[in-house]
């Protein structure tokens, strides 16, 4: 196999396998946002400033969520640049 054509096919595959386990990812987080959304609804014990912090994390976790799959397929784009 030429070793032109040989990075760049490998690359892609690590881009594709990386996006695939980073949905599971990011479906299962979204699954466990949905569950916590009904504990917190249903704990009417809890203070208001309770839900604040909650809903804080949550955003915190999407937003260095979103952030390190843009890095990553920043990431990707320059080593495809590279190897071109």
């Amino acid at each position: 196999m030429d070793q032109k054509n040989f990075i760049p096919q490998m690359i892609k595959f690590n881009q594709t396998l990386f996006n695939s386990a980073f949905e599971a990812t990011v479906q299962i987080q979204d699954q466990v946002e949905k569950i916590g959304n009904t504990m917190m609804g249903k704990a009417d014990w809890l203070p208001g400033e309770s839900r604040k912090i909650y809903d804080n994390c949550v955003d915190a976790y999407k937003t260095s969520r979103s952030n390190f799959k843009s890095y990553v397929d920043e990431g990707y784009q320059q080593s495809e640049k590279l190897f071109k």
